[in-house]
Formats: C-alpha cells, sequence, structure tokens
C-alpha cells in the first residue's frame, strides 16, 4: 500500500525493510529477555540470533528467487534488493533451523530450552514482517469487493483480500497464546509454535491470491510444510511428554 515511507536526500526508508527492521529488533529484544529467565545469558543470546536471523534470511531471499528464477537470472543485481520486498517465510524457516541447533550444540547450551524463547521472539518478527509485507502490497489475497482493498502495486485495480493483515492477527493471537502456556519442559513453547502456525498457515493459503508455485494433490508447497511442522508438533508433543512421564516416575 506504501512501499515508499519517506525520502531522505538520496535515501528512500521502503516500508518492507522499515517494519522487518522493526521485526528483528523487537523479536531481538524479548527474545534476550525471554532466555535470560532461563539462564541463558545475553551475549549467548544474541549470537544464536545473528545466526538465525542471517540463515533464515539467506534461507528466505534463496527460495522466493527460486520462484521466480528467470527474472532475477535476467536481473541478477535484483537479488540483492532484499529492502524492496522478496522473502518467503518457510524458506528462512527451513534455513534457520539446522543452524539454530547446530550453533546450539557448538555453544554448548540446551537448544530445546532457548527454543522456547526464540519460538516467541520469531512470532513478534514475524508480525512485523506481514505489516512489511501489506506495505508493499505482495502476499496479497483473493479478489474480493466486499472486505477487499486496492493494491497500487498490482496495477489492477481489482480489490484484494488482505491476507497479510490477517496472518498479522494470527500471528498476535499465537504470541499470546504462547506466553500463557505454562511451560512445564523443553520444548513445550516450540511444539506449539509448530502446530499453531502450521494450522494458520495452512488455513491461509486458501485466501491468498498472489503464484503460489506447484501444486499436488490440490495443496500448495507451503500447504504441505504446513502439514510438516503440524505432523512435528504431534511427534514432538509425544516424546516430550514421554521424557516428562519418565522424569515424574523417576521422581
Amino acid at each position: 500500500m506504501i512501499p515508499a515511507l519517506f525520502t531522505i536526500g538520496p535515501f528512500t526508508v521502503y516500508g518492507y525493510g522499515f517494519f522487518v527492521s522493526l521485526g528483528f529488533l523487537f523479536g531481538t529484544l524479548y527474545t534476550v529477555k525471554a532466555a535470560s529467565r532461563d539462564g541463558i545469558s545475553r551475549d549467548i543470546s544474541l549470537d544464536m540470533i545473528v545466526w538465525v536471523f542471517v540463515a533464515g534470511l539467506l534461507g528466505a531471499r534463496i527460495l522466493y528467487i527460486l520462484t521466480d528464477l528467470d527474472y532475477y537470472l535476467a536481473s541478477p543485481v535484483l537479488m540483492l534488493k532484499i529492502w524492496e520486498g522478496g522473502l518467503v517465510y518457510y524458506g528462512g524457516f527451513l534455513a534457520a533451523v539446522p543452524v539454530f541447533f547446530l550453533v546450539s550444540k557448538k555453544r554448548g547450551i540446551n537448544g530445546l530450552k532457548f527454543s522456547d524463547s526464540i519460538s516467541k521472539g520469531l512470532v513478534i518478527g514475524h508480525f512485523f514482517g506481514r505489516l512489511g509485507c501489506f506495505t508493499k502490497g505482495c502476499c496479497y489475497g483473493l479478489e474480493n469487493n466486499t472486505f477487499g482493498m486496492i493494491f497500487p502495486e498490482l496495477n489492477d485495480h481489482i480489490r484484494h483480500l488482505p491476507t497479510q493483515l490477517f496472518e498479522a492477527a494470527g500471528l498476535a493471537a499465537i504470541f499470546f497464546i504462547l506466553n500463557s502456556v505454562k511451560k512445564k519442559y523443553d520444548g513445550q513453547v516450540l511444539s506449539l509454535y509448530l502446530a499453531l502456525y502450521g494450522l494458520l498457515r495452512f488455513i491461509m493459503e486458501y485466501f491468498r491470491g498472489d503464484f503460489r508455485g506447484p501444486s499436488f494433490l490440490a495443496l500448495s508447497v507451503s500447504q504441505w510444510i504446513s502439514l510438516g511442522l503440524l505432523s512435528a508438533a504431534v511427534l514432538l508433543r509425544v516424546a516430550f511428554s514421554g521424557k516428562k512421564k519418565n522424569a515424574d516416575t523417576r521422581v
């Protein structure tokens, strides 16, 4: 809706980059504070966040480029213009997870314990990221004259559902749910996040109007990944619950 927020001399501040930056800032501050309550130092938290952010940013950008590879091969310099938009959340998430646990192991910290803190910070960052999508006009929804909005960048003068705001609202709800959980074991918040966001994204895909890539058995790639997250959440829940019962039995 507002791709460029303001211009100062030769520098233009884009809405997408601005909100992504806010997401990183507030997500980082919250994660550091939450992790400190679990006995994880500020320095280790910041180190982990930087690794996760870089891996996530690269993964999100690479997957976005792959969805329109011919366009970027024609103008390779455009691959670097992340501030103008062009990130796929699931690409970032899938790239960040293995890096997160590898760095956790290297630093000698409990990755599952820290994952509960960073999951909440991730939701905050994602929330602001969706606001960035709204200003950019990407990730828009299906045509709808009743609840839709016109996105100037599309240049089609057709009303589309503001699915960016719908998902942002869903992420806000997930954040409050995660914070209402009385944690009983490490990984509990992570498994709940995977279940809640997997479900949210699976549903939201039905309302998206932008190009969703190839579909398999009537489901988009993002919906299949969402099902993977839901499955992982169930498996983690079973595994963690089993460990807790064993610990209670030994006590």
